[in-house]
């Protein structure tokens, strides 16, 4: 019993000091309903007369990464970035599942009043959550623009659990489970979530963000424990990759305008015996070409001082992708 009550103790601490902190680090942007739980949206420039621009971040990112990028946009357009479910300062509703998450976005975004049409803009993983829902929502959708963006085929160093070690490995090559039905209800109870305390070393990566950001960010990684769902932390990556390339035509996006940016100022990723150095730069290129594919009306763009992190090396690169897209309307 007194184990039990400590516990008990332990986890109304970790609560309150949590509520505390919420207290004293607010969403610095609109959190939004969606039927039971909410979705955090950072929006700039909501009073323009342009269209809403839509920003998906990569996995382990948050939508604050895209600070740079949004107030000079906002200057012309409504711009949106959302912290995607159970990070940031989103709940975490039904899961993680990229469909499900791309329901969540337009739900939204359509809760919000932050009407269509979408110039979607999406990093990393985030292009792939770009991609789908432009596919879904195609009607909804005036342009694309993908920053140095994954590609369904794409080389990660995975855990091969019978050879014990990690190895470069096309992800789809690993799909082994069924991708969950998107859930429309609202939700009925709030999940049990659990917390870890993660630490992350940012090393130079926020000179460029203001004060006020840098003590978001450091309290979102290093203060802040995170929270997640037993079960319900699995985006499903591998099986959505495996789908998408296996359907590949059901994700072309027609004439719908798209600019790829790719980064040209990456570290060498190391090789192993599957795949050596040369083969990853190699193929990691190809990708970013195969993604022009996606638009009979696509453009290349290669930001050349950029590492993976376009939008935080060189965000005028996107936003000037931006206005080329608005030109073309």
């Amino acid at each position: 019993m007194k184990t039990k009550k400590i516990i008990t103790l332990i986890v109304l601490f970790v609560a309150i000091n949590c509520f505390s902190q919420e207290k004293q680090y607010p969403a610095p942007g609109k959190l939004v309903d969606i039927g039971g739980y909410n979705i955090h949206l950072i929006v700039q420039g909501e009073d323009t007369s342009g269209p809403t621009v839509v920003f998906f971040h990569g996995a382990g990112d948050i939508a604050l990464i895209w600070n740079l990028v949004l107030p000079k946009v906002g200057s012309f357009a409504t711009a949106v970035a959302i912290d995607h479910a159970g990070e940031g300062w989103s709940d975490h509703g039904y899961g993680m599942s990229l469909d499900q998450q791309v329901f969540d976005s337009h739900q939204a975004l359509k809760m919000a009043g932050l009407k269509p049409p979408y110039i979607v803009v999406g990093h990393s993983l985030g292009g792939i959550l770009a991609n789908l829902f432009a596919s879904e929502y195609k009607d909804d959708v005036s342009g694309v623009v993908l920053v140095d963006a994954t590609h369904p085929d794409i080389v990660l160093k995975i855990y091969n659990k019978s050879a014990k070690k990690m190895e470069w490995k096309k992800m789809r090559l690993t799909a082994n489970d069924t991708i969950p039905e998107v859930k429309k209800t609202p939700l009925s109870s709030i999940p049990e979530v659990k917390s870890f305390q993660p630490k992350r070393d940012f090393g130079d990566m926020l000179n460029k963000f203001s004060e006020s950001d840098k003590k978001l960010f450091h309290w979102i990684y290093n203060e802040r424990p995170w929270t997640y769902v037993k079960g319900q932390g699995n985006t499903y990556e591998a099986e959505i990759f495996q789908r998408m390339y296996s359907n590949y035509d059901n994700y072309n996006l027609g004439d719908i305008p798209l600019i790829v940016i790719s980064a040209d100022n990456k570290d060498n990723p190391e090789g192993d015996d599957n795949w050596s150095t040369d083969e990853l730069i190699e193929h990691s290129q190809n990708l970013q070409k195969l993604l022009l594919g996606l638009s009979s009306n696509s453009t290349h763009i290669v930001a050349s001082n950029s590492g993976h992190y376009i939008h935080v090396d060189e965000p005028d690169v996107i936003v000037d992708a931006i206005k080329i897209l608005l030109k073309e309307k």
